[in-house]
């Protein structure tokens, strides 16, 4: 399941990009931050952030380990 890489929580956000996906097939996650923004995107065994999850505490972190047990 791709959207079990991905769960509800707060990360950090630092900078005002916002990456808009050609498809809301691959859109993982949406957050407000100033307004809506497109938080995480996936296809297949790929997946970004737009945020950054070395600065996002236990979030991060978890985020961070459950990559690395994702079998998509």
């Amino acid at each position: 399941n791709r959207h079990a890489l991905i769960e509800p929580g707060e990360a950090y956000f630092l900078h005002s990009y916002a990456f808009e996906p050609e498809s809301e097939a691959h859109v993982l996650a949406r957050t407000d931050h100033g307004g809506p923004i497109v938080a995480a995107v996936g296809e297949g065994n790929i997946a970004g952030v737009q945020f950054h999850p070395e600065k996002s505490q236990r979030y991060g972190l978890d985020l961070l380990a459950r990559f690395l047990e994702w079998k998509p």
